[in-house]
């Protein structure tokens, strides 16, 4: 679903209304949401100027005099629009997306300038929301405030702390997600400016398009969750498995195969044991409820007040278990394990998803949207980053370096122990980023002891003969944004993740040059 969000400064005009037609064919999107109208009365001859005859349906709040003014349109062969609501400053529909047969609630807001009426409005559209917070939200409009002083520039610039707060205070309590803009850092042009970070039309301010439309970047590697090790029969479930299998060859292929075996086995178990939980913890409060209810008339029978404590103590567990998968799938380490607030965790995964997500960038000048083509972008982008440049490289002939001390040098080399690698894998976090095998260093620490000869025989093979199986040191290279709107690759460092082989490989190398380093360097 795309929603078209524009502060047109006027639709009174013909040139401003062909402007926004334009834009309207241009990005197809299946609802519009417009601000300061400055029209006291729409009718069909200005929305069909603006949209076309195509039987378009549409909702307004007029505006006060030349002030103000909002306006939504919608394409009913897109959406279901089956209430509207209306108060000062706010234009409020609720549609049904037939495509995908979702809800949402779509809010166009045009914000006035005064604190206290700002204020008044954050109060009762955030009492709106909260009231309807089971369902979909776009918030969208102008908001005649930004939510910290970098989000402005230019000359004679006023920030107020205060409404900046007040505004900061409304999304969270809302539970709203303020989302990166892509292609532009700014959204409105003010005539003493010296810099135009944006190209924009008739009206001052910038068209926003939100896109909320899944794209397919792929199959997702399976997790291994923290919350698996709380299921009764788990840890057995695992030893076992990994007892069962029995592989000849070397010790890199051995363990590459085996690991890869117990996540295709966990697979399966998930499907019958964690997946689907939360559907798991409305039967048993349904079960528990209708239990309540007839004790409320009639006396429990033993095993029904039986089955009640049973309940009660899986309902705890089931708890534990879902807060623990939101906790890590949130990835905050900072909140307490015991949290339960699950609409705090749904929208803070909710947040990073938005935050990570990729949907246009600009290349050369040029917005580049689409999945395939993002792709073929970035490794043209990064495969030019990571290519070594030619050129003259300075020789260090007739150098004089430190040389290490035979016992030294014999410490580098000599074969691996196992308390190496205990070191290595208590050295590495539990539950960071995972590699191309996806498995976390906590399921290696978990199951050392069942692992562990395997460790040592894929270490030792490579100590003997200096190689690594292929696809051992396979490695993801994930981009992270180094701004809060990436615009272009340049925004974005690259990082590589590897699996948990070679990084277990990685430390225990890394961990014997740090002992000799302060005697080279």
């Amino acid at each position: 679903m795309k929603i078209l969000s524009y502060n047109v400064r006027g639709l009174g005009s013909f040139e401003k209304r062909a402007e926004v037609r334009n834009f309207i064919r241009e990005k197809n999107p299946f609802v519009v949401c417009l601000q300061e109208s400055k029209l006291s009365m729409v009718d069909d001859y200005i929305i069909n100027s603006i949209w076309g005859n195509v039987g378009c349906e549409y909702s307004y709040q007029a505006s006060i005099g030349a002030s103000g003014g909002l306006l939504t349109v919608w394409n009913p062969l897109l959406v279901e629009v089956w209430c509207t609501i209306t108060f000062r400053y706010v234009l409020i529909i609720k549609v049904k997306v037939l495509s995908t047969d979702q809800d949402f609630i779509i809010a166009n807001v045009y914000a006035p300038c005064d604190t206290l009426a700002k204020q008044d409005l954050w109060v009762r559209l955030s009492q709106f929301l909260t009231a309807n917070g089971d369902v979909n939200v776009c918030v969208c409009g102008d908001f005649n405030y930004v939510r910290s002083e970098e989000e402005r520039r230019g000359r004679n610039v006023v920030f107020r702390q205060v409404d900046a707060d007040n505004f900061n205070n409304f999304i969270d309590i809302s539970f709203l997600i303020d989302l990166p803009i892509c292609g532009r850092l700014f959204t409105w042009y003010r005539g003493d400016g010296e810099q135009v970070a944006y190209q924009r039309g008739l009206s001052d301010h910038v068209p926003l398009v939100l896109s909320v439309d899944d794209e397919n970047w792929g199959p997702r590697p399976l997790r291994l969750l923290k919350c698996w090790a709380d299921y009764q029969g788990y840890t057995d479930f695992v030893r076992d498995k990994l007892n069962s299998f029995v592989l000849d060859g070397w010790g890199g292929h051995v363990l590459k195969i085996k690991l890869k075996m117990i996540k295709n086995s966990l697979k399966v178990w998930h499907q019958q044991h964690s997946k689907n939980i939360e559907s798991k913890i409305a039967e048993v409060k349904n079960r528990m409820s209708c239990l309540d209810s007839k004790g409320k008339e009639f006396n429990l029978l033993e095993e029904e007040t039986q089955e009640i404590r049973e309940l009660s103590v899986k309902l705890h567990s089931l708890s534990r278990v879902h807060t623990s998968m939101n906790w890590q799938k949130a990835m905050m380490n900072w909140v307490r394990e015991g949290d339960a607030n699950s609409k705090f965790f749904h929208n803070m995964m909710s947040n990073r998803q938005r935050r990570n997500s990729l949907h246009l960038i600009h290349v050369d000048g040029v917005l580049v949207e689409g999945v395939q083509n993002i792709r073929a972008a970035a490794l043209n982008h990064f495969a030019t980053q990571f290519r070594a440049s030619e050129g003259i490289r300075p020789g260090i002939q007739g150098l004089n370096f430190w040389k290490l001390s035979y016992a030294q040098s014999g410490s580098l080399i000599r074969p691996f122990s196992l308390d190496e690698v205990k070191q290595a894998v208590w050295d590495c976090e539990s539950f960071k980023s995972l590699g191309p095998d996806g498995i976390n260093l906590g399921f290696i620490k978990d199951f050392l002891n069942e692992l562990k000869d395997d460790f040592m025989k894929f270490l030792l093979d490579f100590h003997r003969n200096g190689k690594l199986m292929k696809g051992v040191n396979s490695t993801f290279i994930a981009i992270i944004p180094k701004v809060a709107s990436p615009q272009k690759l340049g925004d974005f460092r690259p990082i590589s993740l590897v699996g948990c082989m070679y990084k277990v490989l990685a430390n225990v190398l890394a961990n014997r040059l740090r002992s000799i380093l302060s005697y080279v360097v």
